[in-house]
């Protein structure tokens, strides 16, 4: 017996060791197959401590109380296909086949009333409502698509929608809604955009309008482009059998020290647009001295105010102003930041009820939270430290606390910590290390937190902001638990000023240290960015593709990265390239010293603003690489776009050197080992004009390049195609590494 259950144990070590030696496959990823098992529509119940999910296997609504773990039925799809259709449906998919769909995506409208989005049989599409406590289904037929919603004020009706037959955006309410279209501003000529991110999406710009915490007014960005350059992106497909000419489609783009765009901010009102039914608006009168650049819009919660963040072209300047929303005045300047690099307004400001509110700064070299008075005085710093506040979550119901994210504890986690207004006491909610990401509740009661570590998938905790309970309430298996992945660490070097540089190793399976491995440095290095964070998998799919392939990969933050402090991140100020290039030789160089890494075989990668990382550590170090590929590099800062580049960089006039230095066409001829450059041909970031002058460049200089354009792709290759591009990575790498 003993004999039998030896020979067992061999057996399925043997079948498991098998099972694990398939590679990652590419292709998986776009097909669903490493996707994270999750509660799906995990919500939280309004004035509640129930979380709310979509269970499958009853094809019913379920919630569980926080407090004692209790779950209980509150609504089944099945009495809805009953009491809308008349018949019985035995589950789901004959429900479907009969021409029914329902969203399992659900929004609580109060404490005991949700709604979805349903095609019902014979009736069409339909907004469902549900009341928990009466157990009525309500139903409103001449509901509009889903599809055609671009947006809605979370739990409240207001909604933005966009007409297949016109370019305008316009605005109904899924409650009381009027027949007549209302679009959300007439104002419009050639150039003019509405509901976009404006200023290309900088400085935490994600929309182009903003909801009032009642939903009686819109506020909404109108940016005028008619005065910026036209530039040229070649359409030479439209579609696997198209037969036809290539023509050129124009692009609106910014280039530094160029003529920028213009942009107002704009409010729609409402109740008095429903009641005449035709668009009421008015425009806030902002003054360009005051600053060009209109950032962080916010409502005061009385919906008497509009705030707007203004910056000047510059970037050194910031004025947060007061506006009066009824009739667009400016009322008041209430504070001023200025600094000789540059200010990054990001956060829009909390309030009070006092009339006090709170306002992110960076002024003592940390983003941390500051309290004013109404009026714009100072009444205190709130956080303080060597750490910064990432991202806040608002305030509890009686403004005792601040909910926020930051690396306090280590600077490649991210944990959930609350402060205390009055004594600034700190508690970690989430100290378990790894990154943690946060779902509040609106009330700020409860959260939700999606959490993983470097040797952790993901693990979803729902949690009480008092912390009194933290529960796991879903642990996913490891995705990628067939195939054997290698070695993954987190370390940090220092450099010659003193700096942790944070860096990632990943080593291959069955990894021999008395072996030479090749190496592939994967780069980024640019603001806003951070790539080495104690989250599972978290070089990427591709990387530890790689790393199966026999590859030791390196990953390293160098100083311009992020939540490291305002000197980490602003020394890179009119010398991009310099000091981000200097650290990453720093980890280069650690390389180099390790007995299992040949070092006449080492790669580098990188996209974007790694591209231009790539470009310019392969030009300025040319004897360390032995092959290097890059995708959308920015090649010379003169063609990039004004808010970004001039940030960092501030005008060619102005910093003349600067913007020498950093042109890698002035260094191509530098380059000694193989080269790939791939470019989107449809890239509006990073314009083709940066690697196609690259390529005229190397004819001059006799240096050779290989070169791929993907013709239908932005600004990086995105969907199935992203498996060929890697494929190429690969084999591109793998002709000078795996020798």
């Amino acid at each position: 017996m003993k004999k039998f259950f030896i020979f067992s144990l061999l057996v399925l070590s043997v079948n498991f060791v098998f099972c694990q030696s398939d590679y990652i496959d590419l292709q998986g990823v776009f097909n669903g197959k490493y996707r994270y098992e999750k509660l799906k529509s995990l919500c939280w119940r309004p004035e509640t401590q129930q979380y709310t999910y979509y269970d499958e296997v009853s094809d019913a609504v379920k919630a569980v109380d926080l407090k004692n773990g209790k779950e209980s039925t509150l609504f089944r799809f099945q009495q809805l296909y009953e009491e809308t259709t008349g018949k019985s449906f035995p589950n789901k998919e004959m429900f479907n086949k009969a021409g029914g769909k329902c969203s399992t995506a659900w929004e609580w409208i109060d404490k005991n009333t949700f709604q979805f989005y349903a095609i019902l049989p014979n009736k069409g599409a339909s907004y469902v409502t549900y009341d928990v406590r009466t157990k009525l289904i309500a139903i409103r037929l001449d509901a509009p698509s889903a599809i055609d919603i671009v947006d809605q004020d979370g739990n409240k009706a207001l909604y933005i929608y966009k007409n297949e037959n016109s370019n305008g955006f316009y605005v109904n309410d899924l409650r009381n809604p009027v027949k007549e279209e209302i679009i959300l501003c007439p104002d419009t000529a050639d150039g003019v955009v509405f509901g976009e991110a404006v200023h290309r999406s900088e400085w935490g710009i994600g929309e182009g309008w903003y909801f009032s915490p009642n939903s009686n007014y819109i506020a909404f960005y109108r940016m005028d482009q008619s005065m910026v350059e036209d530039y040229p992106l070649l359409q030479t497909s439209e579609g696997e059998c198209a037969a036809h000419l290539a023509y050129s489609k124009s692009l609106k783009y910014r280039r530094a020290a160029r003529t920028s765009h213009q942009v107002k901010v704009g409010i729609f009102d409402a109740q008095q647009s429903f009641k005449q039914k035709k668009c009421v608006y008015h425009y806030i009168q902002t003054d360009v001295a005051d600053g060009e650049f209109l950032t962080n819009v916010t409502f005061s919660p009385d919906e008497k105010y509009l705030y707007i963040t203004h910056l000047n072209r510059e970037q050194n300047h910031s004025k947060l102003i007061r506006y009066d929303v009824a009739t667009g005045k400016k009322l008041a300047v209430l504070i001023e930041e200025t600094d000789p690099r540059f200010v990054e307004p990001q956060h829009r400001i909390l309030f009070l009820s006092n009339g006090d509110f709170i306002y992110h700064s960076d002024r003592d070299g940390w983003n941390h939270l500051y309290q004013y008075t109404f009026d714009g005085k100072l009444v205190k710093q709130i956080t303080k430290g060597n750490w910064p506040v990432i991202e806040d979550f608002g305030l509890d119901a009686k403004e005792q606390n601040i909910f926020f994210m930051t690396n306090k504890d280590n600077p490649v986690d991210q944990y959930l910590y609350s402060v205390n207004i009055a004594t600034g006491k700190l508690t970690n909610l989430t100290p378990k290390s790894g990154v943690h990401t946060i779902l509040m509740s609106d009330d700020k009661t409860c959260f939700f937190d999606y959490f993983s570590n470097l040797h952790t998938p993901l693990q979803i905790y729902a949690g009480s902001s008092d912390g009194k309970n933290l529960k796991m309430i879903k642990e996913s298996k490891n995705p990628y638990g067939d195939t054997e992945l290698g070695r993954d660490t987190i370390f940090s070097l220092k450099n010659a000023h003193g700096d942790d540089l944070y860096c990632e190793m990943i080593f291959p399976p069955h990894f021999d240290k008395s072996q030479k491995y090749p190496c592939l440095v994967y780069v980024y290095g640019g603001p806003h960015s951070q790539l080495v964070t104690n989250t599972f998998m978290t070089a990427g799919t591709f990387l530890n593709y790689m790393a199966q392939k026999g590859y030791i990969i390196f990953v390293l933050d160098n100083r311009g990265t992020s939540n490291r402090g305002a000197e980490f991140e602003k020394c890179i100020h009119r010398q991009l390239g310099v000091l981000e290039s200097e650290d990453q030789m720093v980890g280069i160089n650690y390389l180099k010293s390790l007995p299992f890494i040949n070092k006449d075989r080492i790669g580098i990668d990188g996209w974007s603003f790694g591209g231009f990382m790539t470009l310019t550590m392969v030009t300025e170090h040319p004897d360390v690489f032995a092959s290097a590929t890059c995708g959308g590099p920015v090649v010379n800062w003169e063609w990039y776009e004004i808010m970004y580049g001039e940030r960092y960089m501030d005008t060619p006039q102005e910093n003349p050197e600067g913007y020498e230095h950093a042109n890698i066409i002035n260094k191509i001829h530098k380059l000694k080992c193989p080269l790939l450059i791939m470019h989107g041909q449809q890239d509006n970031t990073v314009v083709q004009q940066h690697s196609l002058e690259l390529l005229h460049q190397s004819v001059l200089d006799d240096v050779q390049i290989n070169y791929f354009p993907y013709t239908t792709h932005e600004h990086n290759v995105m969907g199935m195609n992203r498996v060929q591009m890697w494929h190429k990575i690969e084999q591109f790498h793998n002709q000078y590494l795996m020798k």
